[in-house]
């Protein structure tokens, strides 16, 4: 299967799980999140992924951290699997920043350097409605060193967001 067609597989049938369920049956405060991203952005550009993330509600009991799973579907077959956590930093109105870091597993480590690799992030949201926002996100992927290489690369992702 070519990899747009991969991409578009998994991330549907991701999404797809949550079709059964009303949004009442979801931590209400949690959102699904789906965007494109280039990768590579302050060399040059060499691929384009598919982000797709469940990001839990804020736990008030942890300083408001919000647990999160993330995929990341590139168009050279590379997949990114992990699991971290987001804070929102700043909020004014409809607009708040968003911090979050990623620990996974990247199925081909040939161009990052080792399986295990760090995803951290910095977005700028802007709520639309209260269900719905736009994302604007720098990332940056690494394996902190663990591998025998660590080249790195950073990535700009457009998402919207759906909130229950």
């Amino acid at each position: 299967m070519k990899t747009p067609l991969k991409t578009l597989a998994v991330a549907l049938s991701f999404l797809s799980s949550f079709t059964s369920l009303s949004t009442h049956d979801l931590p209400q405060g949690s959102e699904l999140k789906a965007g494109a991203a280039a990768w590579n952005v302050f060399d040059d550009v060499d691929r384009y992924a598919m982000h797709v993330a469940y990001i839990h509600k804020p736990l008030t009991s942890f300083y408001g951290l919000r647990p999160t799973v993330l995929l990341v579907n590139a168009d050279k077959g590379q997949h990114y699997f992990a699991a971290g956590v987001a804070k929102d930093v700043y909020e004014y109105e409809s607009f708040s920043v968003r911090l979050a870091f990623h620990a996974g597993i990247v199925d081909e480590s040939e161009n990052l350097g080792d399986t295990i690799e760090f995803y951290s992030s910095i977005a700028a949201l802007y709520n639309v409605t209260d269900d719905v926002s736009l994302e604007a996100e720098i990332g940056h992927i690494s394996n902190g060193g663990l591998g025998d290489t660590n080249p790195g690369s950073e990535s700009f992702v457009l998402s919207g967001h759906y909130r229950f």
